[in-house]
């Protein structure tokens, strides 16, 4: 058990600690590997031979597909209803109707305004390909920071005559809808947060694989995601499935201009929660999703935490244990009866953060749903992981755990 278990923590967590830890390597290793990669080169304009003979199916994803022709392929976004079409470099540009953009791959220049866009690109081994970032201070990942000091230029989001020009430069731009972007012709929305389930979202790197010509490797980077995954669910739900405490997703937000200077506090039912909540053996609160998600009082807050075991704050301002108490109304913790306050099982998923306060959090949890599993299971079941194991993501606010800092 002991060696099964240390095995899937090694497995589980591979890619994500290159992420983490690649920065002098990305910043050293200039030779871009063609590993995994296929049709690298530009065709003539009469090819007409399947370029694409490795496919990427989508299994869990429901906000995009894929379809494959000899030398092109369409990608549809199906959450902002965008179809784009990537053909071969040199080909002919197929005839294709309603088509937001045209897009020569494999792309050799590519920029992302959301982290979790650059994220994909770099569990693909393709980074050096990207050319500028958005919210380049918060990026948490070592390697993107290192590439910043010399090959990525932050977006100049002040002016939106430079960023306009940057985004030119570059084959593809990453985007969000509603995101800052002055130009369209080669922007391309992922919409990867929206998904209902982890693995959903981490099966993106699918999406962003295609515009390479990298399905071999982001289906080996999925496949291995999935199976880790379905491990460690496995595990779970054998072990735990008669003891599930209850999770709840809380956060405050104190009076600001923003919301007419009234404090509010608030319980996230993100449908993808709910699904990697209970693969970690646990239960979300309010399973029949009837509850309200936001409250105008700390009492009604409070009443609605009462048969909560774990607390997880997302709020977007960083505090101590004591602070939270004192957001959340409970002015002598001896005294309040709650759980998750008497076993101070208090987490913030906030443990690593980039020297400008940017949280891993918004970054390679996406990409990385087993990661991000095996990191909730040691909340639910601390016994699950192996001795010494320590949360990548989460912090134990009523101990006190530190924040690290991530550096290039």
């Amino acid at each position: 058990k002991d060696t099964l278990m240390n095995l899937r923590y090694s497995t589980s967590l591979a890619a994500l600690l290159v992420l983490l830890n690649a920065g002098a390597m990305a910043a050293t290793n200039t030779t871009v590997s063609t590993e995994g990669l296929q049709s690298t080169q530009c065709v003539a304009s009469s090819a007409s031979n399947d370029l694409y003979p490795t496919k990427s199916k989508v299994k869990y994803a429901t906000g995009f597909s894929i379809a494959y022709h000899n030398t092109y392929k369409v990608l549809e976004n199906k959450s902002t209803n965008s179809t784009y079409v990537l053909y071969q470099c040199g080909s002919t540009k197929p005839s294709v109707k309603n088509v937001s953009a045209f897009i020569p791959v494999p792309v050799k220049s590519s920029a992302a305004w959301a982290t979790t866009a650059a994220i994909f690109l770099e569990a693909l081994g393709v980074q050096n390909t990207v050319k500028n970032l958005g919210t380049a201070p918060s990026l948490v990942s070592a390697c993107l920071q290192e590439l910043l000091k010399e090959v990525i230029e932050p977006f100049n989001d002040s002016n939106s005559t430079d960023t306009d020009h940057q985004e030119q430069k570059n084959d593809v731009v990453f985007n969000m809808p509603g995101g800052q972007d002055t130009n369209t012709t080669n922007t391309v929305y992922s919409t990867e947060y929206l998904e209902s389930s982890a693995l959903g979202r981490s099966e993106w790197v699918k999406f962003f694989g295609a515009f390479f010509n990298a399905e071999e490797r982001a289906n080996k980077v999925f496949d291995s995601v999935d199976s880790n995954y379905q491990c460690f669910s496995s595990k779970a739900e054998k072990e735990y499935n008669d003891i599930r405490p209850v999770i709840a997703w809380t956060s405050y937000a104190g009076p600001t201009q923003y919301n007419n200077n009234t404090a509010y506090w608030q319980i996230s039912f993100a449908n993808y929660k709910y699904d990697i909540v209970r693969d970690a053996g646990a239960r979300m609160l309010n399973t029949t999703g009837k509850q309200s998600t936001m409250f105008s009082t700390s009492q009604a807050f409070l009443r609605a935490l009462r048969d909560v075991d774990i607390v997880i704050d997302e709020s977007f301002v960083s505090y101590n244990y004591s602070t939270l108490l004192k957001n959340y109304g409970i002015a002598d913790p001896k005294q309040a009866n709650y759980s998750w306050v008497a076993t101070g099982r208090v987490f913030r998923p906030d443990r690593i953060q980039s020297t400008s306060g940017g949280l891993g959090w918004f970054e390679a949890p996406v990409a990385f749903a087993d990661a991000l599993l095996q990191d909730l299971i040691g909340v639910a079941h601390p016994k699950f992981v192996k001795d010494g194991y320590k949360h990548i993501w989460f912090r134990n606010l009523a101990k006190s755990d530190p924040v690290t800092v991530v550096t290039a």
